[in-house]
């Protein structure tokens, strides 16, 4: 058995594991439910600083902590609802396209997926009630990014995932909820939605990237050389996510 197999083996036992019963949650997982009252509340939440994205100290109040509170600094994306993420296949020839760019928090140039947040002002003007705001970011993103448009689309998390769903943030979007969204670390406020795309076809003239961004695309990428960038750090945390739980679903739709 070769090594994507096996790695791809292991991926559905736990994805199988943690959706067995649908949105029930297991016994050992959840010993109290999945969406439990935790019992923490956010008493006060005040922005420290402002830029492109956002430091908030958060004060919380820990039921194991009687009367006492803790204060946390979270970051958060100004002026967003969340982001995307997206996995392009080409069932032909059965590789990916991927990116490779300048990466300022690492200070690297790394591989990664096309990838961005959802801006309710941007995104939220093509919402005509067919497509939700992060598909419509997604798609965005992908064109920008990739110079691939269409093709079938496949969210690859649960509908009502998010915690936003939950928490009354002064940051929700205005004009729809991102319900399928997921944390993206312990301390960003930030949620995200992975998304396969299959058989997206090349855009001639594409929406033009963002200024700071300097992509270059690669296409025709198979499975092994996808997990070997995994495996070897050339690919950061939330485009690694996206790209397994892509491969996953891929082959539950035969096509690996």
């Amino acid at each position: 058995m070769s090594a994507t197999s096996i790695i791809l083996s292991v991926l559905c036992a736990i994805v199988c594991v943690i959706g067995e019963g649908g949105r029930t949650p297991p016994t050992k997982l959840y010993v109290d439910g999945r969406d439990r009252e935790h019992g923490y509340t956010i008493i006060d939440e005040q922005i420290r600083y402002s830029g492109w994205r956002q430091v908030l100290r958060r004060r919380v109040s820990a039921p194991h902590l009687g009367d006492k509170h803790l204060d946390f600094d979270v970051i958060d994306q100004a002026k967003s609802c969340g982001a995307v993420v997206i996995f392009a296949w080409n069932s032909t020839s059965k590789t990916a396209t991927i990116i490779r760019e300048y990466m300022p928090g690492p200070h690297r140039v790394l591989s990664g997926l096309a990838a961005g947040i959802v801006e309710d002002d941007k995104h939220g003007i093509e919402l005509d009630g067919r497509e939700s705001l992060e598909l419509i970011a997604a798609r965005c993103e992908l064109e920008e990014e990739c110079h691939l448009a269409g093709g079938t689309w496949y969210r690859l998390t649960d509908e009502g995932v998010s915690s936003k769903n939950k928490l009354n943030s002064q940051f929700a979007c205005s004009q729809a909820q991102m319900k399928s969204a997921v944390s993206m670390d312990k301390y960003v406020v930030t949620e995200i939605t992975p998304w396969l795309v299959i058989d997206p076809e090349h855009v001639l003239e594409p929406r033009p990237m963002d200024d700071e961004e300097d992509i270059v695309i690669i296409s025709g990428v198979p499975t092994d050389d996808i997990l070997k960038t995994i495996r070897e750090g050339d690919m950061n945390i939330v485009g690694a996510f996206a790209s397994l739980l892509a491969l996953e679903k891929l082959r539950s739709l035969g096509e690996i």
